[in-house]
This record gives structure tokens, C-alpha cells and sequence, in this order.
């Protein structure tokens, strides 16, 4: 899977996703986190980064590593009331494989309700491969 968006408050998400038989194999933020370019200038190291700035960038980063990594499905994690959720129709309709968006807030434990969705999305996802 790929796991798109912000870093989780859900400390248990990996995990569980786990515990379903499916395993992330992309986090899109965390890696631009990493500095995964190579550059000789922080600056433009920073700049190379796709999260904070148009959707469409992110889009054609993500189309790549799904591609590179094999990826099956798609996790889109946006915090509630963000306004990075607008971008959620976006992906949905340029990424062309199974995906799910979820939400976290106040927990730092995934609630019921997400975890069976994700149990669901995890048991398609594996159907179709």
C-alpha cells in the first residue's frame, strides 16, 4: 500500500494495517521528510519537496513511486477539518488503483469505524490482486 498525506496521529495505524496482511510500502510526506533528492543546495533540497505545494506535482510523485514500488492501493490520511481534504477528489480521480481516505483527530488510537474500513479496503485490495 501507499500511504499518502500527513504523518498519522493514529500511533497504532502500521500496526494494524499489518494485523489486516497488508503492509505500506510508500509514505509519501514522510519520505519528502527525508530529503530523498540529491542536491548540492538546501535550498533547492527544500524546494524539491511536493507536499506544500501544488497537488499536481504531488500527484506525478506519487504516479512514479506507485509504479516503482508495486503498490496495490492507496491510504489517504488527512487530519479533520484540514483543508488538504479538498484534494482528496483530485487523487481519487488521477490515481487509478483501489483508495481510501481516512481521518484522524483527537485519538491517538485508530477508532472502530476506521479500523473496519480499513480491514474492508485491505480484504479488496487483495481480491484484485
Amino acid at each position: 500500500l501507499a500511504y499518502i498525506g500527513v504523518p498519522p496521529i493514529f500511533g497504532d495505524i502500521y500496526d494494524i494495517i499489518e494485523e489486516y496482511g497488508a503492509r505500506v510500502v510508500f509514505n509519501e510526506v514522510q519520505r519528502q521528510f527525508s530529503m530523498p533528492f540529491r542536491t548540492d543546495d538546501i535550498v533547492e533540497q527544500y524546494r524539491l519537496y511536493t507536499y506544500p505545494y501544488a497537488v499536481f506535482e504531488r500527484i506525478k510523485d506519487i504516479k512514479e513511486q506507485i509504479k516503482l514500488r508495486g503498490v496495490h492501493g492507496v491510504i489517504h490520511y488527512t487530519e479533520q477539518f484540514c483543508f488538504r481534504q479538498i484534494e482528496d477528489m483530485i487523487f481519487r480521480k488521477a490515481l487509478s488503483i483501489p483508495y481510501i481516505h481516512i481521518e484522524g483527530g483527537e485519538s491517538f488510537n485508530t477508532d472502530a469505524r476506521t479500523k473496519m474500513r480499513l480491514q474492508a479496503f485491505i480484504e479488496m485490495v487483495k481480491s484484485t490482486v
